[in-house]
């Protein structure tokens, strides 16, 4: 990991999770839980080490059991036979668990936490449509079956009593899966530093294939504005060179409005977002058009398959960025138009792509500025009331 800046961040964690909400920190209770009951012993907080060891002495007491039923001549035997193979599997799971969690790990370091423990006290850097109840209910499908086979990374919360309060640097869907299946979740405890906390958030979720280019520009543009932290300051804490989060940056430009109206904004890629915010700099007017476009193409395609569906949502926002929409009455006018106080030009109104805009000469002062933004309103609206009575009495 790289080398941590020379100086601290601006804002510690502990100063960013006070401003929260209760709703940002999502902590709560197991909701009702879909799937089979699970063992007693799947809901116990307890260290991974003391958990295989409590596994290992619930076979040998099985084991024992079963031999003893098959000497007495016991009507029990086929009982304990299922407890023997339920407690051999429960030891395999845990080897499997330790051998993919933990290879080379201390132990110590692993522990079996109630989810509502945990708070969530980083920057987003998934869409919701991660955490959709689909993929949460088939991750928590995949642990009840096969266990957990890779552990979260926790701190202890600073301030709080030990084993009171933790909060999660990597995992946020694992731990949503066990919230769902009310059971404990496997996480590794490690006092982490703040700067530590981000590059495990971003070393588990920025190497994926499927964390799109919007949701990257996010978490960025979201740890610098709680933090305080500059780009390059960012860069080197994440170990990436500062002109990709100089490039990604740009994208938070692209209005909201247009990056909710995809029907799954992970499926637009880097360079295609790049040629919208491209548009949407050279035209503001675009932002309507890519919105009303998309909204007209969910009505129409709301069913099909979803991957070809999200191809034409962005062929469609693109063709809709790039469609100029210019008035007749428009192109009649002239494109530019000087304003003058006195003999002197101060600014000039210029019609580009059918909207207008009104460009101040530089050697205008910020005072005249200053008081035309506060006239302009009661201006417009006396020459709004001459148009209208001009019109009446034509």
């Amino acid at each position: 990991m790289a080398q941590r800046p020379q100086r601290a961040m601006r804002r510690s964690m502990a100063e960013i999770t006070s401003q929260l909400t209760e709703d940002e920190i999502a902590e709560g209770t197991a909701p009702d839980q879909p799937f089979a009951p699970l063992a007693a012993f799947d809901r116990v907080e307890m260290s991974l080490q003391e958990k295989l060891s409590r596994a290992q002495a619930k076979l040998q007491r099985a084991e024992a059991a079963l031999a003893a039923a098959k000497a007495s001549g016991s009507q029990e035997t086929r009982t304990a036979s299922a407890e023997l193979e339920a407690a051999l599997a429960e030891n395999d799971r845990l080897k499997a668990v330790i051998a993919s969690a933990a290879p080379g790990q201390a132990l110590a370091e692993f522990r079996y936490i109630d989810p509502a423990r945990i708070e969530d006290t980083l920057p987003a850097d998934r869409f919701e449509v991660a955490y959709s109840s689909d993929e949460i209910a088939g991750l928590a499908e995949n642990i009840r079956q096969r266990g957990q086979d890779l552990a979260i990374l926790v701190r202890p919360k600073p301030g709080s009593a030990p084993g009171e309060v933790y909060e999660i640097a990597a995992g946020k869907r694992r731990l949503a899966a066990c919230r769902l299946l009310g059971i404990t979740v496997l996480a590794r405890v490690r006092d982490l530093t703040d700067e530590g906390m981000l590059a495990a958030r971003f070393s588990e979720n920025h190497h994926r294939e499927d964390l799109s280019a919007f949701e990257r520009a996010r978490y960025f543009a979201h740890t610098m504005e709680r933090t305080g932290l500059n780009g390059t300051e960012l860069a080197a804490i994440y170990g990436v060179d500062k002109s990709l989060v100089s490039h990604l940056l740009k994208l938070t430009l692209i209005p909201d409005a247009v990056v909710r109206s995809f029907r799954n904004p992970r499926a637009v890629s880097f360079r295609k977002a790049k040629e919208l915010l491209e548009v949407l700099t050279a035209d503001p007017g675009a932002e309507e058009r890519i919105v009303r476009s998309l909204q007209d193409l969910a009505q129409r395609t709301s069913r099909g398959d979803a991957s070809a569906q999200e191809a034409e949502e962005v062929s469609t926002a693109l063709a809709a960025a790039r469609r100029q929409v210019v008035t007749p009455r428009a192109r009649k006018r002239a494109t530019a138009r000087p304003i003058f106080l006195g003999r002197r030009q101060i600014a000039t109104t210029i019609l580009r792509e059918g909207r207008w805009q009104v460009r101040f000469d530089h050697l205008v002062s910020e005072d005249l500025i200053d008081r035309l933004s506060d006239r302009l309103p009661t201006i417009l609206e006396e020459l709004q009331k001459e148009l209208d009575r001009s019109a009446t009495a034509a």
